[in-house]
Formats: structure tokens, sequence, C-alpha cells
């Protein structure tokens, strides 16, 4: 499927990237019928689709999420064959964890990995509903502020912020520090602490500078303003963390940091000065015509248009020209003491450090050494990291073990209780001689100690953030990295219109306010104004957000409810002794609900036959027969004619045989005119409909003016979209769509008819050829410029001629056809009296037969076995005179009698395996049977004893006990597979009416009522559906493993029940063994046709 999509236009699909949805349309979905050669939709019932479809359909779904939605390096990452999922909000990896609903295969699908198997939710709960399952809840977090409302209304809990060490000290009567405030070199204001003695004023304590955000126009000036930033700091010596919101841009940040991309960066600022000072321009924030052609991807820009620049300049391009030194360090605001690392930049562009998802087992490494002189680090998603980077870098446990060692030979009692600011001054205090072997990690540590300060004077560890998140929370977490414990600081966040936040909540506008008043793209929005609409659209995303969470809790109130009754009943089950009579309830119910339905079908009683045919097969159990219940009526309407020859049986075959083939083609033909009739109507609705789409789209067409810039190519384009079919016309064709409206719309009218109608009946022919597995001989193109009247005699008379060569081949005109002879080499090969279980063999066989196909996939013949017709419509037949109580009464008699048939078998096959046990070492609860049944007397003198020492009736006794209770737990195995099945649809189920609930509130009815009124009803059906899977596989299920039988071999009785010649355990649907020498017969006679 993943080949499927890569193969659509933009035409055939829509996207949804807030609500994360992508949807086919109308023109997708003829292209994807055309790509599979499969119909998406039943022409009989479109607003129905089958089993198949809603695969198919769902694949597809899940196919182009994954392809249009779900990006690599920033949702997953493709590690060693493996998708592997990126957490959005931590930025980690995920192993082992999958999405479910089959996206996480359509996900490897497109990548090309190996399709691993589906995970299925059994089970859910809320996260709320989790945490308030204990009985006490707190906690303590640097940002739950912002979450406050959300604690409140869910958990009933207050948060109470709790001012810092450091505020809180000041605040202190007495304290000796007092908070003071200024502004730095570039106008900002900040806060810090001093001592309240110091009239000086001089910072011991600093909190951290927050910086308005950085607001451009495109993503690559952002890029660049962040880049800058970085080479700035960095020359100067002042750590950097960098946080990205995705594993992909983490990378692409990488890269502006390499050799190639820093020096093409600087060449940009230097040319940008020089000829803003030749011109005698200044930063206005006006677009500068000349200098656009910088505005592109730095990898794009065209070096030769620099050169030239640069030689009208008369500069030299290279930035390390002596000449160009000077400016670019006017340009970065550094001193001549950063011109060596400057120099060193250029040269090999800026070291740093990535920590994101493919690297996060070396975490621990990078965070440590994040902090140290001139570091650069770029991290993906800090939040939920939990890390502290130390200003200076982390001093290593090894480095202050030997420097403990070292001051307690000195003679420091107890070195651990210093701290690192004493130690250090001890340290200096020593002789280089008395560092001993440690002389190296003692001057690591004096490094270490001097890079700390030198950080802190230059002014601790500054943040960048390029993106801000949906949760105000998770950017509070990034600038937290920053100024800890009363260090300095400073953050600033980067962003531009393109960013995800800006582009879905809001950005538009102020993106078309900055084209229409032309502003310079090189040129941030730096103002207060700006961050409170980031600030605003992050309160109404968390808010939205909190919404979710709250109706998602309310809405899971209901469905706890739901859990305690559904394992209140599956806890039954699993402790329950005999279950018997809860299954013949199951069964009783479905029959007296679905027969009064079946006798009242307008189509006849047909629906049930084809049931009770699914859920009880015809089986043969030993030497006896066991029909369904379709062939227990045939057999009953000839069991009282004379039949024990084969010239009396074989016209009662033949008639049965015909009366089939004729009953089918009866309804084929019904089915067929209602189709078309359905298709006929509901195809001059849509084609009405989209005539007066037509008409609508060249009517606004005669008013547009000539600043309508579209070419015709463009405007085939759009009507296709309008009309929602693939259009095709000519060159000539297009040109009429300006000059001649009209006749345009006169050609597009007949296109569009002979697609819709081409389209309909391709579906519908395709639906009848699938149900009678044989071409009808005719094309939808051949019917396309037909009426409907001509349409409709075609494809019934297609039909019936197909019906008349099915009789001439399997009837013949005069008795001499396939069938026909068939059945008289079978009756022929009786030996005695034909009785009813030849007659029952005869009636299976004739139905089957093995046709030649071609498998697309190996590209091989293969044998297919096919049914030639079934006696369903010819059988219903039979019960057109009878009450709805007395066919309940027949068809509950006649199941019955098979549980009691495969009661007995299942008891057989236990015996044949305990049989020569001991009754002691039977298990417990198969002995307590016993013991119930036979007698603890009768038990206890055969207690080491065989099970053969018991004769006569103890015998049948004991194998009807061993049958109840291995098709109790058959049945057990059963029905806790089916309400498992079930159980996992139902919550997808109402996952799926919990979001769809909400357009209630359009009809002015409230979402939660009706979701409870709803969520009611369904649950009812659950039990329902439940009923209905347990009666319809009673019969057929085989069970994983015999619980009473000790021997895990097949029994041999197993055979007893027989399709085909392979074995097979008791109750599944099973056909008669032919002999070998009829069955090479068959073969011959295929062969010869």
């Amino acid at each position: 499927m993943a080949g499927v999509v890569k193969q659509l236009n933009p035409v055939d699909y829509e996207i949804n990237e807030k609500d994360r949805t992508t949807t086919l349309t109308e023109v997708g979905e003829t292209r994807v019928e055309q790509i599979l050669g499969v119909a998406l939709r039943d022409p009989d019932r479109p607003e129905d689709i089958t089993p198949e479809q809603a695969r198919l359909l769902g694949f597809l779904e899940q196919a182009m999420r994954a392809q249009f939605l779900f990006k690599r390096n920033k949702d997953y990452l493709v590690q060693g064959g493996n998708v592997i999922i990126v957490d959005e909000f931590t930025g980690r990896l995920m192993p082992g964890r999958r999405w479910s609903d089959g996206l996480h295969q359509a996900v490897e699908a497109k990548e090309g990995m190996r399709v691993q198997s589906e995970n299925i939710t059994h089970a859910t709960i809320t996260i709320q509903n989790y945490f308030r399952m204990y009985e006490k809840l707190s906690g303590m977090t640097g940002t739950a502020l912002t979450e406050a409302e959300e604690f409140d209304n869910i958990y009933k809990l207050s948060v109470i912020a709790l001012p810092s060490n450091v505020e809180f000290n000041s605040l202190q009567e007495g304290s000796p520090i007092i908070p003071q405030k200024d502004t730095d070199d570039y106008g900002y204001e900040y806060s810090y602490y001093s001592l309240k003695e110091d009239e000086e004023r001089i910072p011991v304590f600093w909190k951290r500078k927050d910086y308005p955000d950085m607001v451009y126009r495109s993503v690559e000036a952002k890029l660049r303003a962040i880049a800058k930033e970085i080479i700035q700091y960095h020359c100067i010596g002042r750590p950097i963390l960098v946080g990205t919101t995705s594993v992909e841009n983490s990378e692409r940040l990488s890269n502006r940091l390499r050799t190639e991309f820093t020096r093409k960066l600087m060449q940009t600022l230097l040319l940008r000065r020089v000829w803003m000072d030749k011109h005698n321009r200044i930063e206005d924030g006006r677009l500068i015509k000349e200098l656009s052609y910088m505005y592109e991807p730095l990898d794009k820009i065209d070096t030769a248009q620099m050169r030239e620049m640069s030689r009208d300049l008369e500069i030299q391009l290279n930035p390390e020209n002596e000449k160009n030194i000077p400016v670019l360090l006017d340009i970065l605001s550094l001193e001549e003491e950063h011109e060596e690392r400057l120099l060193n930049v250029l040269k090999r562009g800026v070291s740093h450090q990535v920590l994101n998802a493919r690297k996060h087992t070396e975490e621990s490494q990078i965070i440590a050494g994040a902090g140290a002189f001139g570091a650069v680090t770029l991290a993906t998603n800090m939040a939920g990291r939990g890390v502290d980077i130390k200003l200076g870098g982390e001093v290593a446990e090894e480095i202050l073990t030997s420097v403990n060692r070292v001051l307690r030979r000195s003679g420091i009692e107890d070195p651990f209780e210093m701290t690192l600011e004493e130690r250090l001054e001890a340290v200096q205090q020593l002789g280089a001689d008395e560092h001993g072997i440690y002389s190296g990690e003692i001057n690591f540590f004096i490094q270490s100690m001097e890079d700390m300060a030198k950080v802190k004077e230059l002014g601790g560890l500054h943040v960048i953030g390029s993106e801000r998140h949906e949760a105000r929370r998770i950017d509070n977490q990034l600038r937290g990295r920053a100024a800890r414990q009363g260090d300095p600081g400073s953050s600033r966040f980067y962003l531009s219109m393109e960013d995800d936040l800006m582009r879905l909540f809001g950005g538009q506008q102020m993106d078309t306010m900055m084209q229409r008043f032309r502003m310079d793209d090189a040129i941030p929005m730096e103002l207060n104004l700006v961050s409170r609409f980031i600030e605003g659209a992050q309160t109404r995303v968390e808010g939205a957000n909190f919404d979710v969470r709250k109706h998602l809790l309310e809405y899971d109130d209901v469905l706890n409810s739901q859990r305690v009754t559904f394992y209140a009943q599956r806890d039954r089950i699993f402790s329950k002794e005999d279950l018997n009579e809860d299954v013949l309830d199951m069964l009783i119910t479905e029959i007296e609900m679905r027969v009064p339905e079946a006798l009242g079908d307008k189509e006849g009683p047909w629906k049930l036959l084809g049931w009770l045919e699914q859920i009880q097969p015809p089986m043969i159990i030993k030497e006896e027969i066991f029909p369904s219940f379709t062939y227990k009526l045939l057999l009953e309407s000839i069991q009282d004619k004379p039949h024990s020859t084969v010239k009396e049986a074989l016209p009662l075959l033949i008639g049965i045989t015909e009366g089939a083939i004729d009953a089918e083609e009866e309804h084929i033909l019904n089915s067929a005119k209602n189709s078309l009739n359905q298709l006929q109507d509901r195809l001059k609705v849509e084609i009405k409909e989209r005539m007066e789409f037509l008409d609508t789209f060249f009517e606004a067409l005669a008013y547009e003016d000539e600043t309508d810039t579209r070419t015709s190519r463009q405007l085939v384009d759009e009507l296709s979209n309008t009309v929602r079919i693939p259009l095709k016309l000519s060159n000539n064709e297009q040109r009429l769509l300006r000059s001649d409206p009209e006749q345009a719309a006169d050609i597009i009218a007949e296109q569009l008819e002979t697609f819709m109608v081409t389209q309909a009946t391709t579906r519908l022919i395709g639906s009848v050829e699938r149900r009678l597995l044989e071409s009808l001989q005719l094309t939808a193109g051949d019917l396309a410029q037909e009426d409907w009247e001509s349409i409709d005699e075609k494809i019934l008379e297609a039909i019936k001629t197909l019906y008349e060569k099915r009789r001439k081949r399997y009837i013949g005109e005069n008795e001499d056809g396939l069938l026909v002879k068939q059945i008289r080499d079978q009756l022929n090969n009786v030996t005695g009296k034909i009785d009813t279980n030849h007659l029952f063999q005869a009636l299976i066989t004739l139905t089957q037969e093995e046709r030649t196909a071609f498998d697309k996939r190996t590209h091989r013949q293969i044998k297919v076995r096919t049914t030639r017709f079934n006696y369903t419509y010819y059988g219903a037949g039979f019960l057109e005179n009878i009450s709805a109580e007395k066919l309940t009464k027949n068809v509950l008699d006649h199941l019955m009698e098979a549980q009691k048939a495969l009661t007995r078998v299942w008891g057989l096959n236990v015996w044949d395996q305990v049989a020569k046990s001991k009754v002691s070492e039977l298990k417990e609860h198969t002995q307590e049977g016993l013991a119930t049944i036979l007698g603890e007397e009768t038990l206890e003198t055969h207690k080491e004893q065989t099970l053969e020492s018991f004769k006569g009736s103890e015998r049948e006794k004991a194998i009807a006990e061993l049958g109840r209770q291995e098709i109790t737990e058959t049945y057990r195995q059963l029905i806790l597979r089916v309400i498992s099945e079930l159980w996992i649809d139902y919550l997808t189920k109402m996952e799926a009416l919990r979001v769809s609930i909400g357009l209630e509130a359009y009809a002015q009815r409230d979402p939660l009522v009706q979701y409870k009124t709803r969520a009611s009803g369904m649950f009812q059906q659950l039990f329902n559906d439940m009923r209905m899977s347990v009666v319809t596989r009673m019969f057929t299920y085989r069970p994983r493993q015999l619980q009473t039988a000790q021997a895990p071999q097949p029994p041999p009785r197993a055979a007893q029940i027989q399709r085909g010649g392979e074995q097979a355990q008791p109750g599944q649907a099973q056909q008669p063994q032919l002999k070998g020498k009829r069955k090479r017969k068959r073969k011959r006679k295929g062969k010869k046709k």
C-alpha cells in the first residue's frame, strides 16, 4: 500500500495537519482503484463496505498518514532496520514502543523496512484514572504553575509556587543579601542579588535574563541568526545550550556550524555590512532589493554573484582576510582578544556536541561538558532530562577523589565536607612537591575552577530556543537549564513564521503584515507584543489540550463502569464449572431472534439457511451422516421417494441440482435488477450535483478580469478538483476554457457523465463477476455510450447466458453433462442399496470443483477449489409455508442433536487418550466429575484401576462426562477468545465515538449526554455480538489444547471426522472423502476438459 500512496497526486488527497488526518478524494478513490484493480466500495451498497474493502481502506488510510504526516528524524528514527519512535516531549528514543492500528507497519513499509506484526490494545486506562487510584497524591516540579488549573480540576490538588533558595533567603529578616536590578550593555533589564553591606552592589547571585523573542519571517533567517549568536558567544568563550524540537532540526542546525556554512554566513554578513556602509544605509527594517539574493538558503546562494558584489565593493570575499577580520569582529560585537578564536571558527567551524535521540547513550558525557568554557551543545527537547549543567564543566568524581586524597595527606581531616571553592583555596596553598602522583589531577581541577570563574564572569550558560513548543512548561524547562542555584545565565528564543506553532495557530496574519510592509528578512521583530501573541497562542493550545484531557476523563468514567461489568462476566467464565447451559441459552436466544426476521424478509429465508450453513456445516461422523440444516431439508424432500437404485436416485439428484441452479439464477437476476435501479437513481443525483458544480465554476470564471493569471493547465486542475473526476482535455479544448466557455462546458459535461457511468458500471460488473466467479464478457467501456435500458438489458442478458452455459455444461441437453456423469459414476460405485448417506455424499461433491488459476504473486498456475453452486436459495423454498414457532423448534432440535453428537465424539477422543491411565492419575476436576456421575463408591472401587475397567453403562457415563468436560473447556476457550477480540474492537469503537461525538453540539445537544446514551447502546450491542460470535463458532471452533487429555498426541478417533482426507478436530466443517478410484477418474476428466 505504501507503493500505491507514493503514486498519488496532490489532487487525490486532502491533509489536515492540525487534526493529523488524511482523506482520499473521489478522484483519489478512482486512482487507487485503477492502481489496485479492485473496487474500494460495493456498487450495491456504497454506504456499506465488505470486510476486505474495509481492510484495504484501513491500510490505505494509515499508509497516507505515514507518508504525509509522520516525518523521519522528527517523529521517528530508522536504526538497525527498525522504526523507533521519538518522544514528542523529551526527544528520547522509545525502543519497543509501536504505534497502533497498523500505523507503525505503514511507516515500516514507507521506509522499506521489514513489516512486523501489529500491536493490539487489549485494555486501556487514562493517566488521570491511573493516578487517582492512589490514596495520596503529591509532587514537586518547577513547571507546574502553568498547569495549575488542570491539577485542581482533575486531582483536586492546589499548586503552590515556592520561591527559589536564593530568593527565599533574601526575603528573610536579617538576610545578608538583597535583590537588585540593573541594565546590561544592550539595554535589557535584569535582576541579581548583592550583599546588603556592599555599597557598590557587586552581584553575588543572579537571576536568569530572559530576553525577548526574536521573530523572523523565514526559517532560513532564523537559522542564520542562531548561528551568528552561537559564533559570537563561542568566540567569547561563553557556553551555549541550543534546544531543538526534533532530531531533524538538531542535525540541520549542526550542519550550519560546519566550516563551509560558517564561512558562507560570514561572507553574507560581511557583504551586507560593507554595502550598507558604502551606501550610507542604516538597518531600518526595509527590504533591500540589491541584497535579496542572499536571503536564499546558504547552500543555494550564487557564489559568482557574491564575488561580483565583492569586486564592486572593493573587498576580498575571503572572510579570513586581514582587512575583513576587524569588520567581522565589529559585526559580532567582539574584541580584538577574540580574533584568534574567530579565525579558528572560520577555519574549522564551531566545535559542538549534538544530544538527540541518536546519541541518548552519550547523554551523561555530553551534559558533563555542556557548561565548559566555549562549549556548544545542541539538544533535542531538554524536558524531562533533569540535568544540572555545571558552569565550567562537570568535575569528574575521579578528579575529586584524587584532590581529597592530596588534601587529607596535607593534614585536612575531612575534605569531603569542603565546597569546591574551599578545596581550590586549600590546593593553591600547597606546594607542587605535595601533589605527588596526583599532579595531573590537581592541575585539571585548578583549570576547571578557573574556567568556572571565567564562565561566570562572561555571564554563565546561555540557552537558545530554536522553536516554541505548544506547551509553555516545555519552554520553561529549557530556560531552566541556565542560572541554576544563583549562577548567572540567560535565555532567548528564535522563531520564524514558518514554525509549526506560528503556522498552525495564527502566524499567518503577522507574516502577511511583514510581507505587506516589505520588511527585510534579516531584520527580526523584537517586540513584547510578539512575545505576548506567542504566549497567547501557547495558552490557547494548552487550554485546548486540557479540555481534551478533561473530556477524556469524563468519558472514561462511562467506560469505567462498563469495565467492571465486562471483567465480572469474564471472571465468571474462568471459574464456572459447566458452560453448556450458558452456550445453549445463547443459541436459543440467537435462533429465536433470527427465525422471525428471516421469515419476514422480502427476499425469503435464504439468509437464515446461509447463516446455519456457516455455523454448522455438514459433517460425517464415523460411519454416520450429520448434515447441515440445508442438507437436512434436501434429504427430507427425497427420503420418502424410492432411491435405492441408480435409476431411482439419479433423477432425484438431477432434479435437486437443476432446482438449485435455477433458484440461484433467479436470485442473482433479482439482485442485479435491484442494484441497477439503485445505481441509476443514485447516478442521476450525483451527475446533477456535479453539473451544478460545473456551472458554478464557469459562472465564477466569467467574472474573472485581467488579474487572473491562471494557465489553462491550472484551470483544468482546479476544475478536476471541483467536479471530483480526472479530466483529460487536449490543448485545443483547454484553450476553449477562456475563448468559448459554453463549448468547453459541453465537452466536460459529456466527459463527466461518461466517466461516472463507466465507473459505476465497472463496479457493478465487478461485483456480479465476483459473486459468479466467472466473467460476463462485458466491459464498462462498451456500455458507457448506451442508455440505461440497454445497459440493464445487456447485463441481465449476460447473466442469463452464463447460467444457460452452466446448465449445458453441468446437466446437458440429454442429461449428459459433467455433473450427471459424476453422479452416475459415484452411484455406480456403491455396493448394495443406495441409502441416505450415499445421497448426502453425492450432494456435497456436486457443489465443489477444482479450477486452474494464475497466481499473480508467484506467476505460477495453481489449483483453486471453488463452489459450482449452492443449495441455499433452493432450500429456502421448503420454508415458505412454515410458522416461525415450528421452524424455530426444528432448527433448535437439529442443532442440539449436533451438539450431542460432538459431545460424544469429544468424549471418545479423551477416552482414547486416558483409557490406559489409572483413575487416580487423572486431573482432579476430571475425577470430581466422574465421582458425580458414577458415584463416590464406584469411583473409589476403580481408583487404582485403568479406565478400561469400566464396562457397559459405567463406560458410557464416563465417556459422556469426559465429553461434557472437554466441550466445556472448548466453550471456555471460545468465549474467552470471542470476548477478548470483541473487547479490543469495542475499545476502538468507543474511542472513535468519543472523537466524533463533539459534532452533536451543532445540533444543540450535550455531547457528554449523547455519549452516555450511545455508549449504553453500544455496550448492550457488545454482549449481543459476543452471543452471536459464540453461536457462530460453537460447532466449528478448534481449541488450542485438550484440557482433560493427559497425552498431547492427536487422538486416533480424530480421523472419524474428515474433510478431503485431512484429520480434524470434532466440530469442524467437513466433507466426505472420495475413494481413490473415483478421484483419479475425475482428474482424468479434468484433463480432457
